[in-house]
């Protein structure tokens, strides 16, 4: 059996290059990075810089804003020098009145700000202005919940390589595998190999490591050029494998029914995207219905995340690990009666 599987393996291997198959996937790793990188903001929140004239005397809201954050701020001390950096980009105007302390502050939008982002920033110009009057400010304690490990939060660009790797490298045995189905069916491949020794076990467990041995590339490839090398290699790498194969096991299930890939174009479309519905819940953790939580895909993205940027601990990949093992031992044996029950009749 061990040498019928790496027999089959070896021969999709050859496929798969011989179609371009795994270049195709390294280009797209590329193409990716060069995304993440050079395209996608690392803060997406459009935060404005603050053009500030103070009035007052001892000017002391510029120096704050100057001090606080001074790659986002800009001190004018004329009318003409505040009207005319209003003009330029995203600025908001704040300009300050009064003697000694802020008595009075007037707020210019360029007019496509949100009502949150106003609202934010009058409550924090109030509590500002409050201080600086010597009223009696209240401090304020934070406290975040995050694991022992955690560092700083990712920029945005790269919180978005965990769902990447997922979309891609977790799901490319979605088309490719049944790419190789329909390819095996038209040249008469896979009739053939009915009436050989080896078995349907075999036959998905080659076609499940090949898609696995491509999501590894992938992986490998795009991580590189964008987190580098401090990933934690060992459970990304597993998780991508045995994600792949799940993946690559329900999807010839599926694509057996069919006798192109046009055909099943459609099943694979709403499989990709239903898969890809914990993606919500990432960006927003507060929605996380049981629904959602059921899919293989939800334990693996936030493992996936764990292994690029560490907070919750690893008990995040073991349960990953231990739901995607499950629904293999699951669809692997089902896919098998598929098969067996289409080759009987003709339609495999």
């Amino acid at each position: 059996m061990i040498r019928r599987l790496l027999a089959l393996t070896v021969k999709d291997l050859r496929v798969v290059a011989r179609n371009h198959f795994l270049t195709a996937v390294l280009v797209l790793a590329v193409v990716y990075a060069l995304a993440v990188n050079y395209l996608v903001p690392g803060d997406p929140s459009g935060r404005p810089v603050a053009v500030v004239w103070d009035t007052t005397a001892l000017g002391l809201m510029g120096r704050l804003y100057l001090a606080a954050e001074p790659d986002r701020s800009l001190v004018v001390d004329s009318e003409a020098a505040y009207r005319e950096a209003l003009e330029e980009g995203n600025r908001i105007g704040i300009k300050v009145l009064g003697e000694l302390v802020p008595e009075r502050i007037e707020v210019t939008y360029q007019g496509y700000e949100s009502a949150r982002m106003r609202r934010v920033i009058e409550a924090t110009l109030h509590v500002q202005a409050l201080g600086l009057s010597g009223a009696n400010v209240p401090v304020f304690e934070t406290r975040t919940l995050r694991g022992p490990g955690a560092g700083e939060p990712p920029p945005f660009n790269l919180t978005l390589v965990p769902v990447l790797i997922l979309t891609e490298a977790a799901m490319v045995g979605l088309l490719l595998a049944a790419a190789l189905l329909f390819s095996e069916k038209e040249e008469q491949t896979l009739a053939a190999y009915r009436v050989t020794p080896g078995g349907l076990l075999e036959y998905m467990t080659a076609k499940g490591l090949v898609m696995g041995l491509m999501a590894l590339a992938f992986t490998v490839l795009f991580t590189v050029l964008t987190v580098g090398a401090t990933a934690a290699w060992l459970p990304l790498l597993t998780v991508v494998f045995l994600a792949a194969v799940v993946v690559t096991v329900i999807a010839l299930a599926l694509a057996v029914f069919y006798r192109n890939l046009s055909q099943f174009m459609l099943t694979a479309v709403v499989l990709n995207f239903t898969l890809a519905l914990p993606v919500v819940s990432y960006f927003q953790p507060s929605f996380s219905p049981a629904v959602l939580r059921l899919l293989p895909s939800y334990p693996l993205l936030f493992a996936l995340r764990e292994a690029y940027f560490p907070a919750a601990g690893p008990a995040v990949v073991t349960s990953a690990l231990g739901q995607l093992g499950l629904t293999l031992l699951v669809v692997l044996p089902a896919a098998v009666v598929v098969f067996r029950r289409q080759f009987a009749r003709g339609d495999a």
